[in-house]
């Protein structure tokens, strides 16, 4: 044995003579708002398991309990100080041990990169200043629908070496289905391969840039072993479906049942079972349950059971970490009804985030770096983090919720961004004014609008609904198979989780679409611009679309405005000649090219802000999303992105509903989705991601106002093709102010990026983790340029001027 094992061992009190050990890790899980308010919540659960979960500790000093988010302790703390010497001792001792920094457990398939580093960079200030001098290597995940497939580089970039997750794609969850467990793991998933092909929960999960995080998957839930002391269903929220059964025989009976169903899926001596349904209290004496069992069944099993923490458990599991597979994992499509549920909640936190980062651009332009950040970016990045929780930006929670809570914070949220934007806008005075542009040429007569730039040549018909009927290169062939910018609304039984065809009895079928009846197009140039507005009736509602065009750029932006009808949701659809099939698409913490189809047909897939189709001809088509980014490849060339849903409720068989789902929600308001288009040749990622931010920049601000954007962004310059600089804060540890860059280089290629200031020279620099923790000084040369070392898509550096 390992002496790191055996040291392990002894802390743990594992004897080095056990073949097997079951670790049973527990936990509580808490969502801050989902199916009540977060005060209802705290006042209903938090105090007392809390209460229940120190006098645990203390009681039986070799048990240990684990806190996923932050989000409930930072309110117990603030509202009960008299508890807070027993939480930083029990903190201390590693008894009560944080599986994570963030506020909460954000979902990760949705928000911005930006957005998640911010969550638990905020976690872990708050730790340190309250004296918790604790820095996790774990990030747990037990409830987030899907992960994003480059979450190792994300959790690289935060100084994460280890983590774990719950739901992936294809596997088995109680009460989502009315079909049998058996029907699960489903063919082509991600659960098949884990456990059909690999029979493994432990594995290496290298993301898209080569890093790598050690991984635990939970295959029988996150609470595998609530009911090791109960007969009977489940434990939730307090509630017991069931009676206490402590003795001997049935916690036996319980372990043995634990080690058939774990031992099948791990390659190494160490069994990993979860312990912490939805807002449990902990288990009474644990640890002398545990003990009962190794001193009467020890010797005949072989089995050891102890209770220590997830982040013990892997790091018995790196011991023996060459057993384990290595893999490119994307766990995903878990749920897809998600990614385009209450899209006002979704474009309210990408829009916010957006105006929080280019306020701190301008901030630092205007104060200099002795200057105090505008006030207002402290509170509003930390309802910005909440948010990202994964029952807030999926939309998932009931319209009670949203309202009361969720939607009240957002508007909060909104408000302290704009004020810190029009705050920095103001002191960093005038930005240069933009040269007013040119609209392309035009004309629109027998109902057809042409339209034709240096760039492309378009057309627009009234009798195919205002869609886009042909779009070309300007010297090109055609590129579309038919009509264009088309707006499809299709019969979805699904909720706010699922749509319709992703379970046994439900509904997903095409009703209508704009091409099928005629529309009116107008067009104007206004301020340079060519505006065109297309009104057309859909399923009996008024929806509009609007475009605008340039001469001198070859993206067109666009947007579509109007509602749906209840269990409908609408996508939008450019069908192209391409032969392509599969999607390139930015997600939170790289870029992943995706099948056309997995699992489900059609397939949609959370994207940030771009898919791109590559024909193998060397042209393509991109799409830069506003909203809820959720894009399909319906058919070869035919790509669609959804836009509006209102699926209320999973229903089954048009009456039965899923007890894993039970919140509702609707969407009766008119909602806007931004989006933009452009014809292209070989282009890389990074181009891409300029040409995202620079094509939706114009949905920040009104029509002819100064490009802030482009000026703030010239702060702190990358002076290398393949990396941008995509932050620019104060510091939170140390001085000086944080940059975050951005890299598309080749994975294990690792590049020298100069980086320098506009305004300021850089006088000392040091590589940093996204919480903010110095790895290395950096050398400045004499006329203040750092150079910094990049050798994956995220990367930290602190500047001090």
């Amino acid at each position: 044995m390992a002496a790191s094992e055996g040291e392990l061992r002894r802390r743990l009190g594992i004897p080095p003579d056990a073949e097997r050990v079951l670790v049973l890790g527990e936990s509580s899980h808490w969502d801050p708002n989902w199916l009540f308010t977060s005060e209802q919540y705290y006042r209903r659960r938090i105090v007392p398991i809390l209460d229940e979960v120190l006098d645990a500790l203390e009681r039986e000093p070799r048990r240990v309990f684990s806190v996923e988010g932050l989000f409930f302790v930072r309110m117990y703390w603030e509202r009960r100080p008299e508890q807070r010497d027993r939480l930083r001792r029990l903190v201390g001792e590693g008894r009560l041990c944080f599986t994570g920094t963030g506020l909460t457990t954000p979902d990760t398939v949705l928000p911005s990169t930006e957005a998640i580093v911010r969550d638990y960079l905020i976690g872990q200030e708050w730790l340190r200043e309250s004296g918790m001098d604790v820095e996790p290597r774990l990030a747990y995940l037990p409830d987030d629908f899907g992960c994003s497939p480059a979450l190792p580089s994300i959790l690289r970039a935060l100084g994460f070496d280890r983590a774990a997750i719950t739901r992936i794609d294809g596997m088995y969850f109680v009460g989502a289905d009315y079909r049998l467990p058996s029907a699960y793991p489903l063919p082509g998933s991600s659960a098949e391969l884990l456990e059909r092909r690999l029979s493994t929960q432990d594995f290496v999960w290298r993301g898209p840039d080569g890093s790598e995080v050690l991984c635990h998957w939970n295959a029988f839930t996150y609470f595998q072993g609530d009911m090791l002391a109960h007969v009977g269903i489940i434990r939730w929220m307090g509630l017991t479906l069931g009676v206490p059964w402590r003795t001997g025989r049935h916690v036996a009976r319980r372990v043995q049942q634990l080690v058939r169903q774990l031992e099948p899926l791990s390659r190494t001596p160490y069994l990993f079972c979860p312990i912490g349904c939805d807002f449990n209290g902990p288990i009474e004496g644990l640890v002398e349950l545990l003990d009962r069992y190794n001193r009467t069944r020890f010797g005949d099993t072989g089995t050891w059971v102890v209770n220590a923490s997830m982040d013990d458990h892997l790091a018995l599991v790196d011991c023996h970490r060459d057993r384990l597979p290595v893999l490119a994992l994307d766990p995903n499509p878990y749920w897809m009804g998600f990614y385009g549920s209450r899209p006002w909640i979704k474009g309210t936190c990408n829009r916010v985030t957006r105006k929080l980062v280019l306020a701190e651009k301008l901030a630092f332009l205007a104060g200099g770096p002795d200057r105090p950040a505008p006030p207002e970016l402290g509170p509003a990045w930390d309802l910005v983090a909440i948010a990202n929780h994964h029952d807030l930006v999926t939309g998932t929670s009931p319209d009670r919720v949203f309202a009361e809570e969720q939607e009240p914070w957002l508007r909060r949220a909104e408000a302290l961004a704009d004020a810190a934007l029009d705050r920095a806008r103001r002191e960093v005075g005038p930005a240069p004014a933009r040269p007013d542009p040119a609209p392309p040429g035009w004309v629109l007569r027998g109902g057809r609008l042409e339209v034709e730039s240096d760039f492309y040549r378009l057309a627009i018909s009234e009798s195919d609904g205002g869609c886009i009927v042909s779009f070309r290169e300007a010297d090109g062939p055609e590129r579309l198979a038919g009509p264009a910018n088309d707006l499809v609304v299709y019969r979805d039984t699904g909720g706010l989780w699922r749509m319709g065809h992703e379970y046994l009895g439900g509904r997903f079928h095409e009703l209508c679409r704009t091409s099928h009846c005629p529309a009116r197009v107008e067009a104007r140039e206004v301020g340079g611009v060519l505006e065109v507005t297309v009104e057309a009736e859909l399923c009996g509602r008024r929806v509009v679309r609007r475009l605008w065009l340039r001469a001198d750029s070859p993206t067109i932006r666009l947007q579509a405005e109007g509602s749906t009808d209840t269990r409908t949701t609408l996508a939008c659809r450019f069908p192209t000649t391409s032969g392509a099939e599969t999607l390139t698409m930015n997600v939170p913490g790289g870029v992943v090219e995706r099948p056309a189809k997995k699992l489900y047909d059609p397939t949609y897939w959370p994207a940030r802000s771009f898919a791109h189709l590559r024909d193998p001809g060397g042209w393509g088509l991109a799409a830069f999303l506003g909203g809820p980014a959720s894009v399909a490849l319906r058919d070869r060339g035919v790509v669609e992105w959804l836009v509006f849903r209102n699926a209320p409720m999973e229903r089954a068989f048009g009456l039965l509903p899923l007890p894993a789902h039970p919140a509702s929600g609707t969407e009766t308001a008119e909602t806007r989705f931004d989006y933009a288009v452009r014809l292209t040749g070989e282009v890389r990622p990074i181009d891409l991601s300029r040409q995202v931010r620079q094509a939706l920049r114009a949905a920040l601000f009104a029509p002819g106002e100064p490009d802030l954007d482009a000026v703030a962004s010239a702060a702190v310059v990358s002076d290398h093709e393949d990396v941008l600089v995509s932050a620019l804060k104060p510091a939170s540890r140390g001085p000086g102010f944080v940059a975050r860059l951005r890299s598309s280089a080749p994975p294990g290629e690792r590049v020298v990026v100069p980086l320098r200031c506009s305004v300021r020279p850089v006088r000392a620099a040091w590589l940093c983790d996204g919480r903010e923790r110095d790895l290395e000084p950096l050398p400045v040369d004499g006329s203040g340029v750092v150079r910094v070392p990049v050798a994956a898509s995220i990367a930290s550096v602190r500047l001090v001027f």
